[in-house]
């Protein structure tokens, strides 16, 4: 596996509307929440674009010395969950959680962030909110972005809705 070095994670940008805060991803919309992309990599202007299959064959034909395997995982979770393919999409999510979970410590923090957000949209798409609220959680206490508060308030909220009692 390609290390993933402070390099590469200075070299993208997070896109939110309500933060200028520069880090190394592209948050893009699924439903109601924000899922994370890695910039610059095969496959994530076609997902972006919403030419999903497109997007996830150019993330998985893409060389290890292109693209290393957490932001591999972390692009077909996306890619997997906004086509609905819950089973694909829980290994990719869960497998980069895993390499978040084991990375070195600097980098890792926001890593572990993206990885957890991504897996708790995941989760909350295929109706485990339990789940999704315990990955929000995470990935919002290892780093404070503006994105996983988003995500994590909302579903609260939404868990807390006694008009209808479901999302």
């Amino acid at each position: 596996m390609k290390k993933l070095t402070l390099s590469t994670i200075a070299t993208a940008g997070l896109l939110l509307a309500s933060s200028s805060v520069m880090v190394m991803a592209n948050a893009i919309e699924t439903s109601s929440y924000k899922m994370v992309l890695i910039e610059d990599t095969p496959g994530v202007d076609a997902i972006q674009s919403g030419d999903i299959d497109e997007g996830i064959a150019l993330t998985k034909a893409a060389a290890t010395s292109v693209i290393d395997q957490y932001t591999r995982n972390l692009n077909l979770c996306v890619g997997y969950t906004k086509l609905s393919k819950f089973d694909i999409a829980e290994e990719a999510c869960t497998e980069a959680v895993e390499m978040a979970d084991r990375a070195d410590k600097l980098p890792s923090m926001q890593m572990r962030a993206y990885a957890y957000n991504n897996r708790g949209v995941m989760k909350l798409l295929a109706k485990d909110n339990v789940g999704a609220l315990a990955d929000f959680k995470k990935a919002a206490k290892a780093t404070h972005e503006p994105i996983y508060k988003h995500n994590l308030s909302r579903l609260v909220a939404e868990l807390n809705n006694t008009e209808t009692g479901t999302l």
